[in-house]
């Protein structure tokens, strides 16, 4: 059925990055379930930035009821001479770097060409750096807060030992802090994935904020049995051109490791896109750790390891990977940290562990114990099946931009 031919809807305008596919990101997943299911109820425009815009992903997306309105703009890279040299640049800059980089001349024209040219009932804001755009303007609007970034940013500072890069990152978490301030004491709704979260943006001035939480696709990470597992392989997928990411793979290498070797004979896969060189290296000095790089499909993986790890520092938010890992009936040992935002309860579908011996014992004795494995991954599927399907997760989400709609016309 085409757009025209549907019953009139509220149209909203949804501001973000990128194209979310290849659904192959925490934040790309989460885009593009909640958006393809409010797309029954909403007209959606999507605007982003030209990166990784192809005809055929368009189509797609126009199938699932989005249509993709593109600026001729883009993102730049995070690597090379040049990056290094944009970061230099935004050391007297009063914006975060993320925000920076992020906003475009080309972008903000075609924003204003779409306001000038269409109504819309809503606007929406996918990411938190994209309110840089909407800040002055004298239409509705709510932003969506995957995380609390200045929240990751601090924790990075804390974590990092090369003296100018903590003082760069520590200058950036400032940075963030003060640019969140502004924003949700500006933005009358807001969407944050946790109660944790929500509390924090709530104490930064905004009076309306819902928690719709990170949710799973429970038909797609099914474990039916058909991928044998080995109870000595560990798995933890993750985007590794992601620094939280690239910091709990070293936890693990260098804190975890020395005490899980004591206890047998393990392996670890970690599983995601884009690992940088430099991590490449370092693990290559430990030939029970692989990194396998860009996977079409993670679901083999994740049912082949015996414990699914997620030995995450920093971070803010919930994370997407317990809740795949769960759908397939899979055992995780998790730090405090990395489980944050998700209500699971420990000690029955899930162990957490902070400190690294206690890390290593918890996935150790799990290995040995088939049968509590079992109970664990039966107790995982169940917590998903109840609180976190998108369905229910994108109710949530509609619920605020109707309300936000309404108060809106009143």
């Amino acid at each position: 059925m085409s757009r025209n031919s549907r019953s009139k809807r509220p149209r909203v305008l949804v501001l973000d990055e990128e194209i979310p596919l290849p659904p192959n990101t925490g934040k790309r997943i989460r885009t593009l379930n909640l958006l393809s299911r409010l797309s029954r109820d909403f007209e959606i425009d999507l605007l982003v930035h030209a990166n990784g815009v192809t005809k055929s992903k368009v189509v797609e997306l126009a199938e699932r009821g989005l249509q993709v309105e593109v600026a001729p703009s883009r993102i730049p890279a995070k690597a090379g001479i040049a990056f290094l040299m944009r970061l230099a640049g935004n050391l007297p800059s009063r914006w975060p770097y993320s925000v920076d980089s992020h906003y475009q001349a080309q972008y903000q024209r075609r924003l204003g060409e779409l306001l000038s040219g269409r109504h819309y009932d809503l606007i929406h804001v996918e990411w938190t750096p994209y309110a840089r755009y909407v800040l002055s303007m004298d239409l509705p609007w709510v932003v969506s807060a995957h995380n609390v970034e200045s929240q990751i940013w601090a924790r990075m500072s804390d974590r990092d030992s090369f003296p100018p890069r903590r003082l760069f990152i520590r200058s950036q978490a400032r940075k963030m802090y003060q640019f969140e301030r502004q924003v949700f004491a500006r933005a009358r709704w807001a969407t944050a994935v946790s109660h944790e979260d929500a509390a924090t943006l709530q104490r930064s001035g905004c009076p309306r904020v819902h928690v719709v939480p990170n949710g799973v696709d429970t038909d797609y990470f099914r474990n039916d049995g058909s991928w044998p597992e080995d109870r000595h392989t560990l798995v933890f997928t993750a985007s590794m051109d992601y620094r939280p990411n690239q910091d709990a793979i070293m936890h693990f290498l260098n804190d975890i490791f020395p005490h899980l070797a004591t206890h047998g004979d393990y392996r670890l896969l970690a599983v995601g896109r884009n690992p940088p060189a430099g991590l490449g290296k370092a693990v290559k000095r430990c030939p029970q750790i692989t990194l396998t790089g860009t996977v079409d499909d993670v679901r083999p993986y994740i049912a082949r390891g015996g414990v699914f790890v997620v030995p995450l520092r920093i971070g803010s938010g919930s994370r997407l990977k317990i809740l795949e890992a769960l759908s397939m009936r899979r055992a995780v040992v998790s730090t405090t940290v990395g489980a944050e935002g998700l209500e699971v309860e420990h000690g029955k579908d899930i162990i957490l562990a902070d400190e690294p011996e206690g890390f290593a014992r918890a996935v150790a004795e799990l290995a040995e114990d088939a049968s509590r494995r079992e109970a664990m991954g039966t107790a995982g599927r169940e917590l998903v099946e109840k609180r976190y399907s998108w369905d229910e997760i994108a109710r949530l989400q509609g619920e605020l931009w109707q309300d936000a709609i309404e108060a809106t016309r009143r």
